[in-house]
């Protein structure tokens, strides 16, 4: 069985060397100016055309990140940008953007793309879909068990990619508009604003609810796939990847050098239990390889979603920053020291002096009690009983018979401070740090690849100087070179055959500036040759100047612009669709401008959440009604309530499809609703030949011409776009969309995370998953407190998956006369947990603005009053553009 890729992220150049020496198989990195970590260093067209010569030359492939939305006027420009990246020849681009995928194979057919985690892929339905795109591989959303992940394995030909350590993202990945609704900042544009990280405050039916493990109910521990190694290998996963742009070289060091290490030892020991290890296949693991992976950076490591869902074990809640390695509770304070009671765990842990070393007292408010300071001894012992100190390197280790520790600090560090049943974590290492930064930096520490020389020759005749990998037969031309020097001459002394050895061995073996290391070097020439040093040495480097060459050679790319110009123009609709009424392109949103627009009727559609909204709608002028309902709620009896009104009855899939969630589908096939609203791509592939009308939803994350063009061609009659897009962007891309195809919703609630964690469960019960939980989320309304003070709406839905919608529900009516203008037909209101009578005064405002019997401020007045917490202009309204700050460009 081969070992998966280990694939490392890299935001710096030293972290390129540092995941290199310590065991990449792979990295991957930003695309300048155009990926999903927008605070890493942005290398220029020279930086990654020399990074990625660097990598190939040590055996270790590159992917670019592009994994981010593109918006209209964006993919117009991109082709010359494409075809110069292109050029640097990357082993494949990581993708978001349909749209963009797209574009890159139309510029060069033979580039291979991998489709990003950012794209919600968690069925075998959505990867397989996206493969007809021109996708080779999938990245998984993190929130898949490794029996999901070896069930689309099994439906799959697709390489798949599965993220094995790093930070979790507490919302499904290119899902998550947090960032987008609380700072203006949008994590699908590589703005991430650590929203999970937050402090947050919980109110449970009107009252607050206070718990100290609560206060950071988002924000999860960090994912650490050790104990699921062995599994995953097993499941035939292709690629194994590391989380972290934004972290230190030193890290990437630490946990390329675990990770390469346990997969050394399940390909060359096999796995081996042993009962004293609670990491499984990690058993062989020692102290020195695990301390790193939790020192440098660890917020509290798990196996996240591998072991299926834990809502207890995801989150902490206490805190939301870096505490790295638990050592225990404080027990006792004197004025020489702190005594804590050690964790018992099976790897012991070591202490260092220099160590940082933090105290903290957790509670719901204020804030948790913090402090510490470095450490100057450390004396193990039993309770009660003095013990060995540890004031001097290596360190010392508490072992399974050692209850405890005394901590012993400075004179400038008050204990005071520190009280009975703190906890206590070493949080730092200067000594470790140290260690692991030479991998990077001392050259003895550099990767080299092992080759085998063979010098041969005849007098008379010119000598030849053969070089390849000593893993590789030398008839395998891909990895061998042969170069000729000058005519071998004989010697006029005897030379004996070790001196030949010897000179030859001292001349061609200085690789130190080189990729290559010489493993084994043959000589065959006759006893009496005479080898002249500098000859060799020139032979030498032209040797590995060819065998350079030879490990660079690449597959034939022909990236071409035009070819990309000329695909996106395929897709754009430029001309003016017939009926749209010029004179609206500037109207005022009079109610006559509106009513005296073109006669295509406009459709109005109501998204209901609750099955007594439905009556609400009795008698208005509305068009369809889309369920979209919580667990356990059936919908064959509200469909026939909607029929009975006079409405076109839709059903709303799941924002997520996972393995063995068909049963939502086939609900929907078997009720055959007028049309079907599909937010996932997973449900797009499921029901595209059911001849059940379809809508797209804005989570499929259509941002361009490109990317509507291909989901309307998978069978959607229309699409609303993502709600990325401000109204700039909006109206760029409808100059090149046919805006029939287009639909918005001009009353929502945002949703912010979109999340298989669920919090009702981890706040207000010990359940870890349902049905443990005993359905809290049915018995309870829940708001959420932000930092700003605003409150927000917590949800969940059939498959216990929890929505957060942003407290303001957002209006777009102020660009109904301009969306008019531009053939735009079908508009949506979306309701959230109102009650009937609201229901019925809000939905008849926004309909009576949208018929043209109503003028827009007037409407958006009136609807105002309806809500609870006022109405926002969101996003669609936000004309600021966020500064990255970035280091560096080009």
């Amino acid at each position: 069985m081969n070992n998966p890729e280990l694939l490392l992220p890299v935001g710096t150049r030293d972290m390129l060397e540092s995941a290199i020496n310590n065991g990449a198989d792979a990295v991957y990195y930003g695309v300048p100016h155009w990926n999903a970590r927008g605070r890493t260093e942005d290398f220029s067209f020279e930086d990654v055309e020399e990074m990625i010569r660097y990598a190939r030359l040590r055996g270790v492939k590159t992917y670019l990140a592009m994994n981010i939305l593109i918006f209209e006027r964006e993919i117009q420009e991109l082709p010359e940008f494409l075809e110069r990246l292109i050029a640097l020849k990357p082993d494949a681009f990581i993708i978001q953007d349909i749209g963009l995928a797209r574009l890159i194979k139309a510029i060069s057919p033979e580039q291979e793309i991998h489709a990003s985690t950012q794209m919600t892929l968690a069925s075998s339905e959505a990867v397989n879909l996206v493969k007809n795109i021109g996708f080779s591989r999938a990245v998984l959303a993190r929130e898949l068990s490794a029996k999901q992940i070896a069930q689309i394995k099994s439906l799959t030909d697709l390489e798949l990619e599965v993220f094995i350590h790093g930070a979790l993202c507490v919302s499904y990945s290119g899902q998550c508009l947090t960032s987008e609704n609380f700072g203006g900042r949008s994590a699908n544009r590589g703005q991430c604003a650590q929203s999970c990280r937050l402090p947050y405050r919980i109110f449970v039916d009107g009252k607050e609810w206070k718990d100290p493990k609560a206060r950071y109910l988002f924000s999860t521990r960090d994912l650490c796939a050790l104990p699921k190694l062995e599994e995953l290998r097993e499941i035939g996963v292709e690629s194994l990847k590391v989380e972290g742009r934004l972290k230190s070289p030193e890290y990437v060091a630490a946990v390329s050098h675990a990770y390469r290490k346990a997969l050394e030892i399940l390909s060359e020991k096999g796995y081996k239990e042993n009962a004293e290890c609670a990491n499984g296949n990690a058993a062989e693991l020692t102290a020195q390889d695990l301390e790193p992976l939790e020192v440098l950076f660890s917020r509290g490591l798990n196996t996240g979603w591998l072991d299926g869902v834990n809502h207890q074990e995801l989150v902490d809640g206490s805190f939301s920053n870096h505490h790295g390695e638990f050592i225990g509770t404080v027990v006792q304070v004197d004025r020489n020291g702190v005594i804590v009671e050690l964790e018992d765990k099976p790897i012991p842990c070591t202490l260092l002096p220099g160590d940082g070393i933090l105290f903290e007292e957790y509670r719901a408010e204020p804030e948790p009690r913090q402090t510490g300071s470095r450490l100057y001894k450390a004396t193990f012992q039993q309770a009660g009983r003095r013990g060995k100190s540890a004031n001097t390197d290596p360190g010392t280790k508490a072992g399974v018979t050692s209850a405890q520790v005394r901590l012993e600090f400075g004179r400038e560090f008050n204990l005071r401070k520190v009280s009975y049943g703190m906890k206590a974590y070493r949080n730092d290492s200067p000594a470790l740090e140290k260690e692991l930064h030479k991998t990077f930096t001392d050259k003895s520490f550099a990767k080299h690849i092992p080759v085998c020389m063979t010098l041969e020759g005849k007098i008379g005749e010119p000598f030849k100087l053969t070089i390849c990998e000593s893993t590789k037969a030398v008839a395998d031309e891909t990895r061998t070179v042969t170069v000729e020097g000058a005519i071998l001459e004989a010697s006029r002394n005897e030379v004996a055959p070790d001196a030949l050895q010897a000179i030859a061995k001292k001349e061609l073996s200085g690789f130190s500036a080189t990729a290559y290391a010489l493993d084994k070097l043959e000589i065959k020439l006759p006893a009496n040759a005479f080898l002249p040093g500098k000859v060799l040495r020139t032979l030498r480097q032209e040797a590995v100047q060819a065998f350079d060459e030879k490990r660079l050679q690449w597959k034939e790319l022909a990236p071409s612009a035009d070819n990309g110009r000329a695909f996106l123009h395929s897709v754009s609709v430029k001309e003016i669709p017939a009926g749209v009424h010029p004179g609206l392109r500037s109207g005022a949103g009079t109610p006559d401008s509106i009513a005296n627009a073109p006669k295509n009727r406009r459709t109005i559609t109501v998204l209901v959440r609750r099955p007594e909204q439905i009556d609400a709608l009795q008698g208005l002028d509305i068009d369809k009604v889309v369920m979209d309902f919580d667990w356990g709620v059936k919908y064959d009896e509200p469909l026939e309530r909607i029929h009975k009104l006079g409405f076109e009855a839709g059903i709303a899939t799941l924002r997520i499809h996972k393995p063995s969630e068909n049963h939502y589908i086939k609900q929907i096939l078997t009720l055959m609703p007028e049309f079907a609203l599909v937010r996932n791509l997973g449900s797009l592939a499921l029901l595209k030949d059911s001849g059940i009308p379809m809508v797209g939803d804005y989570s499929l994350n259509a941002t361009n011409s490109a990317s509507y063009d291909w989901l309307l061609a998978q069978g959607l009659e229309k699409l609303h776009p993502s709600w990325d897009l401000n109204s700039p962007q909006l109206f760029d891309l409808l100059k090149n969309i046919d805006g029939s195809k287009l639909e918005l919703a001009l009353h929502q609630y945002m949703p912010a995370f979109h999340s298989e964690y669920c919090a009702f469960a981890r706040a207000l019960t010990t359940g870890r998953r349902f049905p443990e939980c005993k359905k809290i989320c049915t018995q309870h309304k829940v708001e959420i407190l932000d930092h700003k003070g605003e409150r927000h709406f917590l949800q969940s839905d059939a498959e216990c998956r929890n929505t957060l919608f942003v407290g303001k529900p957002q209006s777009a009516l102020k660009l109904l006369p301009r969306l008019i203008a531009q053939n735009v037909s079908s508009y949506r209101l979306e309701l959230l947990d109102e009650e009937p009578e609201s229901v019925r005064r809000k939905i008849d405002i926004y309909t009576q603005a949208i018929r043209g019997k109503l003028d827009i401020d007037t409407a958006i007045s009136k609807a105002g009053v309806e809500e609870k917490y006022g109405l926002s202009e969101g996003q669609l309204f936000n004309q600021s553009v966020w500064q990255d700050r970035k280091k560096g460009g080009d």
